[in-house]
């Protein structure tokens, strides 16, 4: 510092007669001068780096949460230091792909590396002195699982309401019906099917086509796609009425019997594009006698066994009938 003062000392001495812009010119040189030497000099700091894990062993995913930093002491020039600083928190890559694993009885693979052997690569991506074995935390615990991938059904969260009179005619569509879903196979193999976010709409009344984000609560998992296409035809429907003749199954050898009445009233809601597609054997009324103590009481029991998938609600006239016997 004294040599410093010296020099601002003799040019203020031999510029005394010049102007003041000149003056400050040299006082700067000679701070310039001051900082490259100071900047010469050794220094010795503990920083904190950031670090991101690359190069995962084949068909392997990183599934447990290491550290995310490494605290190492740094021994450089101030130069160095100065551009460490300047490149504030810039990230470390730890190459994996050499690591020895060890598989544990839950079928995961398990690592435990002391850091100081990652110091060659941290030291190397910094540009600054080796750092030996100044290293914190003083091991980094990994936990792998193999990367597997399957198809999934995606099942719709959704929740309709219809302006009177309209329904869906036939089904929700989604595409693709099927997903990718690609990570940990303890993760994907639990999995059953995806979910979609939810589709909540009221008095819908017209055709309507809906993007769909697929739900997904693991931070490991891919979808591909990510989202799917939900499709949806609106139609008006109406009440038909139909006359059906009343079946009898039995069980019981020989026995005929005789209902009353022999055929019922069907009333049901169709879409009204699909009424020409009704037809007499669309509908199928059955009372069944499993065994003669059915016959015990005086009534029968219809039941609606077949019907068109398009029905919306249907109502029968009966909800018993008498009979008699015929043969037996």
């Amino acid at each position: 510092m004294k040599r410093v003062q010296d020099i601002l000392g003799k040019l203020k001495q031999y510029f005394s007669n010049i102007d003041l812009k000149v003056y400050l010119v040299c006082v700067l040189i000679a701070t310039f001068i001051w900082l490259m030497m100071k900047m010469s000099d050794g220094y010795s700091k503990e920083i904190e780096v950031p670090i991101h894990y690359a190069n995962y062993p084949k068909g392997m995913i990183l599934v447990n949460k290491p550290t995310s930093s490494f605290k190492v002491q740094v021994e450089s020039q101030g130069f160095n230091m100065m551009t460490i600083a300047l490149r504030n928190n810039k990230q470390v890559f730890l190459d994996l792909s050499k690591i020895e694993l060890r598989k544990t009885k839950y079928k995961r693979w398990v690592a435990s590396i002391p850091s100081h052997l990652f110091s060659y690569e941290i030291s190397n991506q910094l540009g600054v002195d080796p750092i030996g074995s100044k290293v914190k935390p003083d091991s980094v615990f990994l936990v792998f699982d193999s990367l597997i991938t399957r198809e999934l059904d995606v099942k719709l969260n959704a929740k309709l309401s219809f302006i009177e009179g309209n329904t869906l005619n036939g089904d929700l569509v989604i595409e693709p019906r099927r997903v990718q879903v690609t990570g940990p196979a303890l993760a994907v193999r639990a999995m059953k099917f995806v979910q979609t976010d939810s589709l909540i709409m009221e008095h819908v009344g017209h055709d309507f086509e809906k993007q769909l984000k697929l739900v997904n609560n693991n931070r490991l998992v891919k979808f591909n796609p990510e989202n799917v296409l939900v499709k949806a035809k609106v139609t008006k429907y109406s009440d038909f009425t139909s006359r059906v003749k009343l079946m009898v199954e039995s069980d019981v050898p020989h026995l005929k019997i005789k209902t009353f009445p022999e055929t019922v009233n069907l009333t049901y809601s169709i879409p009204i594009p699909e009424y020409n597609r009704i037809s007499d054997s669309s509908f199928v009324v059955m009372v069944h006698i499993d065994s003669l103590d059915v016959l015990k009481g005086n009534q029968l029991i219809p039941k609606i066994v077949r019907m068109p998938d398009f029905v919306k609600s249907i109502h029968m006239d009966v909800d018993k009938v008498e009979f008699i016997i015929l043969k037996q």
